[in-house]
């Protein structure tokens, strides 16, 4: 328990923390806030040099790697990648380090994430990124995001989008350090 409220809190720093903390309350009384960053970087420089070795992950591969990280891969969260492999142009990518899933991250060539909002023709997105805890603060991140911007450009994609949840320090600063500009950010408050 202890490893991970500090994993937790390494990832997301004490603001997201208490970010989090804050949306939580509000889902308790039956509300719903949450705060997003969307990004985007072009796509017209990227190239495969420099990318660590990587293999296109289907369902049954993240089954395969539950032990890796149990806290993570829950029912719930395979359930999820199920319906999110069901979207058209969604495909995975991952690298796998001494038989241990390190990194994984989502593409879509069509939609935003599972929201069903459709994409430029010139637009691709980057979802549902995850590095293992033991793995974190190793620029692993950063090179997920170049191999699925590859990805994308071998996709045809000009423009890279992905949205970042306010709280996700980690998230926004791998984005930042590979070249991501902030497009706009966007607050959602519901019942």
């Amino acid at each position: 328990m202890i490893r991970r409220v500090v994993s937790i809190c390494r990832r997301y720093g004490f603001v997201g923390v208490a970010q989090r903390l804050r949306d939580k309350l509000y889902a308790l009384f039956g509300r719903r806030r949450q705060c997003m960053e969307l990004w985007a970087h072009g796509l017209e420089e990227c190239s495969p040099e420099g990318l660590p070795a990587y293999q296109e992950l289907f369902l049954a591969d993240f089954d395969q790697h539950r032990a890796d990280d149990p806290a993570w891969f829950t029912d719930e969260k395979l359930t999820k990648l199920a319906l999110y492999y069901e979207l058209p142009a969604t495909r995975a990518f991952g690298c796998v380090v001494e038989g241990r899933l390190v990194a994984y991250g989502l593409i879509s060539g069509e939609y935003v994430g599972y929201s069903k909002r459709r994409l430029r023709e010139s637009d691709g997105y980057l979802w549902d990124g995850y590095t293992h805890p033991d793995f974190r603060g190793r620029g692993w991140h950063e090179l997920l995001i170049r191999i699925r911007e590859w990805e994308l450009r071998k996709m045809g994609k000009q423009r890279a989008l992905a949205f970042v949840a306010d709280f996700n320090r980690a998230s926004r600063k791998g984005f930042q350090k590979a070249g991501y500009r902030l497009l706009k950010r966007s607050s959602t408050k519901g019942n």
